[in-house]
């Protein structure tokens, strides 16, 4: 490689060189036997990279499973843990009486999730018109202001630390408590206990035309079993 001498004033632009050791000279292929690069250029025998308009993707390792397949079979593989954020708007927090705390629990008893979450964010979406205190796991730069001008104020709840592999506990579940039965309004000719039942009054025999009206069954012969059919004449 030819060195390339350093220039200590640059008079001219045709004085412009790169730094000495940055540029390298070029790989003559295909020029004989004796350059060590002749028959083949350095490409090998017979095969994928032997051939014109190759092309390997990124990550190719000649067919092996590749390292980024690999990757969570490896011992001590950290799992990442990833949050679902359930969103709620300050604008929905007007249900919710004045100078009360408001969390997570609260916000289902109000309706405003479905089941108690470990990932709370309040948005500034709406306008508060209550004093609450209200405590979730992130709030927005303008929820906070809502919440603060409204003269409420906030509070960042951490979520209990779990290990990597381990699942998130299960939500709690809320009882609803039973709705008490609506009264009916008494009607003509009831008692105070309300309405009774009516026993089911027997139907009596109607007589049939051509038929016996009682559901006994005839007596038989004296021997014979009741019921029984008389024997066959000969």
């Amino acid at each position: 490689m030819a060195k390339v001498k350093a220039i200590e004033e640059i008079k001219d632009l045709g004085d412009l060189q790169p730094t000495p050791g940055s540029r390298r000279k070029l790989r003559r292929v295909g020029r004989g036997r004796g350059s060590g690069h002749g028959k083949t250029s350095t490409r090998g025998h017979n095969g994928q990279g032997q051939r014109s308009g190759e092309a390997k993707r990124f990550g190719f390792e000649g067919g092996q499973t590749p390292l980024f397949r690999r990757l969570p079979k490896i011992h001590n593989f950290d799992q990442v843990i990833n949050r679902k954020w359930v969103e709620v708007n300050v604008g929905a927090l007007n249900s919710a009486k004045s100078g009360s705390d408001v969390t997570p629990l609260t916000l289902v008893e109000l309706g405003l999730m479905r089941k108690v979450s470990d990932s709370v964010r309040i948005l500034g979406n709406g306008e508060l018109k209550v004093a609450l205190k209200v405590k979730a796991h992130h709030f927005s730069k303008g929820a906070q202001a809502k919440i603060e001008a409204a003269g409420g104020s906030i509070e960042v709840i951490q979520p209990e630390p779990r290990k990597p592999g381990t699942r998130a506990p299960k939500p709690v579940k809320i009882k609803v408590a039973p709705k008490p039965p609506e009264k009916k309004p008494k009607g003509e000719g009831e008692g105070e206990e309300g309405p009774k039942k009516a026993k089911k009054e027997k139907k009596a025999d109607v007589p049939i035309l051509g038929h016996q009206t009682s559901s006994k069954k005839p007596a038989g012969k004296p021997g014979q079993k009741p019921g029984a059919k008389p024997p066959k004449k000969k």
